[in-house]
């Protein structure tokens, strides 16, 4: 594969899937940067330098760039700005924290890409947790469509590998932290899998590491999310099908990156004077 004297950027979260998305972009770029997001929920663990360590002994010709920084500000304030208008309109689904928490995500890739004159943008998002609004294929067009309006490509390059089958709901909010064995079923030893494709390079030490202590190792663990599967499952999905739930969480997250985008058009106007200022902080060593 032809690589290129050029800077792209990743949404990292040193899990498999990400690390995979990074790989894949070091197999092109002379320069990957990876952008880690974190809030009050998971700034006390770690940051997710094991699978950049990991990254760099791989492509020693690869120049990697982590940048770690918080994301709290701005996810109260797409959580609550405008919030009575949002409430009479979408209803419950303003308690869709877990969407606003991804799209700061976008709107803070979005700046960093501008003020270091980066065009492409990857992430891992594979097709697992798809009641989650951005992981939602609706939502993932609403997400690309605020990426294009500034120039900037976004893709997905794992989003149609192979997946582990759904977990519980129980095994969403408790981690499987027993042992580190690592068992790849049978009938998927020949999947193209995010995880099979980091143990063919060398990375990964099984071809399939998800629910192990080395997952948790790897990356943050975020479970304010329980509260948003009991609302999906529980309430929406109880009642409507799921095409109809996703079209509803595009009309809201549709709203909601046009108010990003103003907030980003506003700051490239008069970056110190900016609302958006007040949201931004600065990136974590």
């Amino acid at each position: 594969m032809t690589r290129t004297n050029s800077d792209t950027a990743v949404i990292f979260s040193g899990g498999t899937d990400s690390t995979c998305a990074a790989a894949l972009a070091a197999e092109k770029h002379s320069r990957v940067h990876l952008l880690t997001y974190y809030e009050s929920a998971t700034e006390r663990q770690c940051a997710p330098r094991r699978n950049l360590e990991a990254l760099r002994a791989r492509f020693p010709a690869t120049e990697f760039y982590p940048h770690f920084v918080s994301v709290d500000r701005l996810v109260r304030h797409l959580s609550y700005d405008k919030y009575w208008h949002y409430l009479r309109t979408q209803k419950a689904l303003v308690l869709a924290t877990c969407g606003f928490s991804t799209l700061s995500w976008h709107a803070c890739t979005i700046l960093y890409c501008l003020e270091n004159g980066i065009h492409t943008v990857s992430d891992g998002l594979t097709r697992e947790l798809m009641h989650f609004p951005g992981h939602m294929d609706e939502v993932i067009d609403v997400s690309r469509n605020l990426y294009s309006r500034f120039g900037i490509e976004y893709s997905n390059p794992v989003r149609d590998w192979a997946v582990p089958a759904d977990r519980q709901f129980i095994d969403q909010v408790i981690v499987n932290t027993h042992g580190g064995d690592f068992i790849l079923e049978e009938n998927n030893a020949l999947r193209k899998t995010t995880g099979r494709y980091l143990h063919d390079i060398g990375i990964m030490p099984s071809p399939d590491v998800k629910g192990t202590n080395l997952d948790r190792l790897m990356q943050q663990d975020c479970y304010p999310f329980a509260v948003y599967n009991i609302m999906t499952f529980w309430c929406f999905l109880a009642w409507e099908p799921y095409p109809k739930f996703c079209d509803r969480m595009r009309s809201l997250f549709a709203e909601k990156a046009e108010d990003v985008r103003l907030l980003i058009e506003e700051h490239r106007a008069a970056p110190e004077n900016s609302e958006l200022s007040r949201f931004i902080e600065k990136p974590r060593a």
